[in-house]
């Protein structure tokens, strides 16, 4: 029979996994809405004479490609931190 302490590495190790999800869309989103506020920024500008027109993929692919390492690099980060916990309390028991 399995103690229930057994099984708190693993609700440890779950939760990290499901928290390290939210923190990369999260913050893959929020890195991606700046990039695309950034695009507005520099058409309206264009638009208003004070610089050059630039297309969409000038703006968000850069964006796009930082939101996801700027994702990974925290979503990892907590991942590794939940990880951390788990072995903490696997040792401890």
């Amino acid at each position: 029979m399995r103690r229930k302490q057994d099984t708190r590495p693993r609700v440890v190790l779950a939760l990290a996994i499901v928290a390290a999800v939210v923190v990369f869309a999260i913050v893959q989103d929020r890195v991606t809405a700046a990039g695309a506020r950034r695009y507005v920024e520099l058409q309206n500008a264009a638009i208003a004479g004070q610089g050059t027109p630039v297309t969409l993929d000038e703006v968000m692919r850069p964006a796009i490609r930082r939101s996801v390492q700027q994702g990974s690099l925290w979503g990892g980060m907590v991942l590794a931190a939940g990880a951390a916990a788990a072995a903490v309390l696997a040792r401890g028991m």
